[in-house]
């Protein structure tokens, strides 16, 4: 595979955008300010310097307080993290509406999805519409859902087409994710805790202070292992076809072990002139993805379907109730020519490394900035998406290194217009090898395996760009516009290997595709900020936005695959928004609206082919996504301590001029009536038709109320109530595919001792104790026949489900 180098070209774009939207900030106190008397238009545009206890944003690639920022951006201070004690972005997704994200099993082993916009799990070669940000590191892959996360400062929820400001790959909005940096004199901190349902044990702490005049250091840890809270039903030893012993993978499901560890090196080498490295690691070891999964038997079935003519294990069932059977597979077929099956149990291991080189220089006209980046990860792991009586399994390996480059100017002169410039370099290599036991037949003789078919797959990629902005100050008026130029290369294979010669015909040994991928983009933003007074923000913003387009790594190597069906078109997004956000009543009141429009033109999409054990990746005509998000955050005067909170948001996320695959089993009377192939039809209209993951309102309210209950001990209670309302959680939006809606409550209690030396909480979240689902594929071989025809029977699913019910104890410690 041959490293693509790519010619760095320079747009003829002059101007640059801020952006806009509304933001929540789960702390009301965040969303305080020092007081201000100064409403003139200076002070609308010299904002008053932001209180020690009030969020500051970076969406526009500059320090800004929440209120001052055009931008849309929900805002989750790390003490609200450490309140509810989120330590993983699927936990995030109560926190904001609108975002819907969990663990999957295949692909990029994560499902995100913002404003009903997203990508699914399913294509290894997809970057995620929903991209991270970790420490000004991008990472696009998915796979960094797995992630622990502590000792975090905040993280900002950027929501829309976010091209200008962030690398690459922002279509849908991304996860802003920054760590908490050394500090000027010595603390130390940590925390451990004890979760009941989940038998989960975890402690995390920091040491952070000077080394030095001038140079500082943080080391913050944490470790953590859980024997999960979801039951496996499977037998203590099951018989497969052949008489193979498969074995229970263990009494509970869901569980695993992590450790994570993350050093900060801050230098002041020059008054004007900062280095900063952050560099992590993360080891983690559970069940595996498929460790979540619970059986959806199809069209409202009670009894799970057979595959292939074997009957469905008795110990499986119909419901989403955090019970389901795993079981390993037989050793002897583990050991046979099975890469990366180990001894046949279900598992995952994940190692991560990460390095952020941030240098800033300070002049007094104009600030640069670089940031340099190494990102890698290596997964592999077993799952089986049917339980234990059926071996629809499959081993990964997913190897992923990237190398980054930022370089930014922001002009810092007295008059009115001020620039942002800069580049940004990526280029990554991904490896990603497959093999696959599906059908539980004898040993072959001739290869020594039982494996029905055997896959290496990887790409090459280099990503470059340039952006301007530029800033005009006109009074009370801040008008910003321009654009980033991408070029985008791609280099792809696929190379199929013999495996079993009882399926050389289906999935033949010998096939290899490669292909090569160019593509470059202009997209332009621009935005009216008018700011009446220092604590009031109206605005208005057009954007772009671009997703390359590639090479589907995960498609069925067959024999009627070919290079042409691998390839899927770039996704383009384009609209705009309006917003508002005040601060009223003696600043007591925090209130944001915003308003948004945006087309989503060939927006990549991806679904599964049972029969075919493969992914189809494509481009769907447009999706339209418009809506309503706002939210209020009142510091209550009269009764000191006492904060209320609010957020909600109405979608409506709607499908034009897509023409796509059918779910299996459907027939014509079910809208399977489109493109006749071969006596049958194969496609489904989806225009005017909601996409998944796309609930039409979700919000939540909450409280916190902190009061000294002596001279050294305080109190602080907070609860809060998100409401979701139902959703597709299938990419062919099977209507027995859907979540419907749902509530959770979370809730926590913490006894603080004297200048918060220690610390004492009692926490609960989802403590109604909902089964959320966030995605599902068919099962294959339990159905999915007469397709496109005038009689069906639908497949059972495999679901992904979402962390259940869980009360925490746990204590800390700050010096």
């Amino acid at each position: 595979m041959g490293i693509v180098r790519c010619k760095l070209a320079l747009s003829a774009s002059v101007f640059a955008i801020g952006f806009g939207s509304l933001a929540f900030a789960p702390h009301v106190q965040a969303q305080e300010a020092q007081a201000s008397d100064q409403q003139d238009s200076t002070a609308a545009q010299d904002a008053p310097t932001p209180a020690a206890n009030e969020i500051v944003v970076t969406a526009r690639r500059r320090d800004e307080r929440l209120i001052d920022a055009p931008v849309a951006i929900t805002a989750i201070s790390g003490d609200m993290l450490e309140d509810y004690s989120v330590s993983r972005v699927s936990d995030l997704a109560t926190m904001v509406p609108n975002l819907v994200a969990g663990k999957a099993a295949s692909g990029s082993s994560a499902s995100i999805f913002l404003r009903g916009v997203g990508s699914t799990a399913l294509s290894a070669g997809f970057d995620q519409s929903v991209s991270f940000v970790i420490d000004g590191l991008p990472m696009s892959r998915g796979r960094e859902i797995s992630l622990p996360q502590y000792d975090i400062a905040n993280v900002q929820v950027l929501k829309g087409p976010q091209a200008l400001f962030f690398g690459k790959n922002t279509t849908a909005g991304l996860i802003s994710i920054t760590s908490n940096s050394p500090t000027d004199e010595f603390e130390v901190g940590g925390r451990a805790g004890y979760g009941f349902e989940a038998r989960e044990k975890y402690v995390q702490g920091f040491v952070s202070g000077p080394i030095t005049d001038g140079f500082r250091a943080r080391l913050a840890g944490r470790y953590s292992h859980s024997d999960g809270a979801f039951k496996n039903s499977a037998a203590e030893t099951y018989l497969n076809p052949l008489g193979l012993e498969r074995h229970r993978n263990a009494d509970r499901r869901g569980g695993g072990e992590a450790f994570s560890g993350r050093l900060t090196l801050d230098w002041d080498v020059t008054p004007t002139f900062n280095l900063q490295l952050k560099t992590g690691a993360t080891w983690l070891d559970d069940g595996g993805p498929t460790d979540v999964l619970e059986r959806i038997c199809g069209s409202g079935r009670t009894t799970p379907a057979a595959a292939n003519g074997i009957p469905p294990s008795p110990n499986a069932d119909c419901r989403v109730n955090g019970v389901s059977d795993s079981s390993s597979i037989p050793v002897e077929v583990a050991d046979a020519n099975y890469r990366y099956a180990r001894d046949g149990r279900m598992y995952a291991r994940f190692r991560s490394q990460y390095a952020v080189l941030t240098g800033n220089i300070d002049t007094d006209t104009i600030d640069v900035t670089s940031i340099t980046g190494y990102y890698h990860f290596k997964q592999t792991d077993l799952n089986n998406v049917s339980g234990e009586a059926y071996p629809a399994s499959f081993t990964q390996l997913a190897d992923f290194k990237q190398y980054s480059e930022e370089l930014r100017f922001q002009s810092d002169f007295d008059g009115p217009l001020n620039i942002l410039t800069g580049l940004f370099y990526a280029h990554g290599d991904f490896l990603f090898n497959t093999d696959a036991y599906i059908f539980p037949v004898p040993i072959d003789p001739v290869t020594g395996t039982y494996t029905t078919f055997k896959r290496d797959n990887g790409f090459s990629t280099d990503s470059m760009s340039v952006f301007v902005q530029g800033t005009l100050e006109l009074g009370k008026f801040e008008l910003s516009g321009g654009a980033r130029y991408s070029i985008e290369a791609r280099d792809s294979y696929q190379r199929s290997y013999p495996a079993h010669s009882a399926f050389s015909g289906a999935f033949p040994g010998g096939i290899a595709f490669t292909d090569r991928f160019r593509d470059e983009n202009l997209s332009p933003e621009v935005t009216l900020r008018y700011k009446p007074g220092a604590d009031t923000t109206l605005y208005a913003s057009y954007k772009q936005g671009f997703k390359a387009g590639g090479y589907n790594i995960s498609q069925a190597l067959t024999p009627a695959a070919s290079a042409e069906a691998g390839r899927y078109g770039s996704e383009l997004a384009e609209g705009g928004e309006v917003g508002l956000r005040t601060l009223a009543f003696g600043r007591d009141l925090a209130i944001n609206l915003t308003v948004y429009n945006y087309d989503y033109t060939n927006l990549q999409v991806q679904t599964f082919d049972p029969v075919t054990i493969g992914l189809i990746a494509g481009n769907a005509g447009t999706l339209r996504t418009r809506g309503i998000e706002g939210d209020v955050n009142w510091t209550v005067s009269a009764l000191p301590g006492l904060t209320l909170r609010a957020a909600a948001a109405y979608n409506d996320a709607k499908y034009k001029n897509y023409v796509g695959q059918c779910y299996g089993g459907q027939t014509v009377a079910e809208g399977c009536d489109q493109q006749l192939v071969g006596g049958a039809y194969t496609a489904q209209d989806y225009d005017g038709r909601t996409p998944p993951k796309a609930p039409e309102f979700a919000g939540r309210v909450g409280a916190t109320f902190d009061a000294p209950l002596s001279n050294a001990l305080r109190l602080t209670l907070s609860g809060d109530v998100s409401h979701t309302s139902s959703y597709y959680f299938t990419d062919t939006l099977r209507p027995d595919g859907i979540q419907s809606a749902f509530t959770k409550y979370d809730a926590s209690i913490t006894l603080h001792g004297q200048d918060d030396r220690w610390s004492i909480a009692l926490i609960g979240r989802n403590l109604s104790n909902e089964l959320v689902v966030t995605s599902a594929n068919d099962i294959p071989f339990t159905g999915g026949n007469g397709t496109g025809t005038t009689v069906g029977s639908t497949a059972d699913m495999s679901a992904f489900v979402e962390n259940p019910r869980e009360i925490y104890v746990e204590v800390g410690f700050h010096f």
